[in-house]
């Protein structure tokens, strides 16, 4: 009889009783809700592909991670207590895949209670090709121009050839990595470099090679030819009571060296001419052509290579006069 009395009692307006209990459950999760603090941090988001498998396409490089609980747990957190990421080591065979992210979090977060976590995309869709590796040369990337006059003849590297692993369908298609850029400009000797890599595709790394790359480029002069036509052969070295009668003919030839040392040359008076210190009396000689030039010309193609001259005494009155006051 108690029990159905507690029943009835317990019925009497039981929308207003249960209103009642919602809005105390109501207010009993707000107020724990305001002893909590929320904060959000963005975290990189790493992937492990130690195995056979490559990840390829896009997919997110950072996940966000809301933590939730005390005011004072919240202050003591920092981004660097947590690190995320994916694992594709697992996976054995090409195609799509939704891979869970893996949270690692600082040890001191183990100890705080309460601490919720939410960790966005949980799950990462990817792309999964198989991982080859790929010898392929390296390619120093010029920049600049060497000096006027002078051209690049050879270019090298140290390593030459660097290994390549990533997704089968970017290593495929992957001839040549370039290095960073080798400034020429104004080079007129050889030089080696030092210099990293640039531009490397992001889907794919390098093995076996250091950071720095051994470059050394050979500059050289442009060679270059000019043709001189009808040069005075001056007669040179003939004693003083001697003169060539007539005119002396005039030779053609080539001169051959690099654009530094001929693009500006200009012959001077005696640069062609025939040598006469053996000439002791009058008469008729043939004499070789010769030519007083720098070292860094040679002649080439000369029409004449021995002209015929006439000795004869000067008159008296053409004679030099000697200076008396040598002794």
């Amino acid at each position: 009889m108690k029990a159905n009395k507690l029943f009835e009692k317990l019925l009497e307006h039981w929308p207003a009783k249960v209103l009642c209990f919602c809005l105390a459950l109501i207010l009993y999760i707000a107020h724990l809700a305001s002893l909590f603090d929320r904060k959000t941090f963005i975290v990189p988001l790493t992937v492990n592909a130690a195995g056979n498998m490559y990840p390829i396409g896009e997919y997110p490089d950072h996940v966000r991670i809301t933590v939730r609980s005390k005011p004072e747990n919240i202050a003591e957190t920092l981004e660097a207590d947590f690190a995320a990421s994916i694992d594709v080591s697992l996976y054995a065979e090409e195609g799509e895949y939704a891979i869970p992210v893996t949270m690692r979090l600082a040890p001191k977060l183990l100890l705080m209670d309460p601490f919720e976590i939410k960790i966005v995309p949980e799950k990462v869709a990817i792309r999964l090709e198989e991982k080859v590796l790929k010898n392929v040369n390296i390619e120093p990337s010029i920049a600049g121009e060497v000096a006027h006059g002078y051209a690049i003849t050879a270019v090298s590297a140290e390593p030459a050839i660097v290994q390549v692993v990533g997704p089968k369908s970017v290593v495929s298609s992957t001839n040549r990595i370039y290095t960073g850029a080798v400034n020429v400009n104004g080079l007129t000797a050889p030089r080696n470099y030092d210099v990293g890599f640039e531009n490397i595709n992001s889907l794919i790394a390098l093995r076996n090679v250091q950071d720095v790359v051994h470059v050394h480029v050979t500059v050289e002069p442009v060679p270059l030819a000019r043709n001189f036509t009808s040069v005075t052969v001056r007669p040179m070295f003939l004693a003083p009571q001697f003169e060539v009668q007539g005119e002396l003919p005039s030779v053609s030839f080539d001169l051959t060296g690099t654009v530094p040392a001929l693009e500006n040359y200009s012959l001077d008076e005696n640069a062609v001419f025939i040598d006469c210190s053996a000439i002791a009396e009058e008469g008729d000689y043939e004499l070789p052509v010769r030519f007083s030039l720098p070292n860094s010309v040679q002649v080439e193609n000369r029409n004449v290579e021995a002209v015929s001259i006439t000795v004869v005494l000067r008159s008296s009155d053409e004679m030099p006069v000697e200076d008396e006051n040598v002794q």
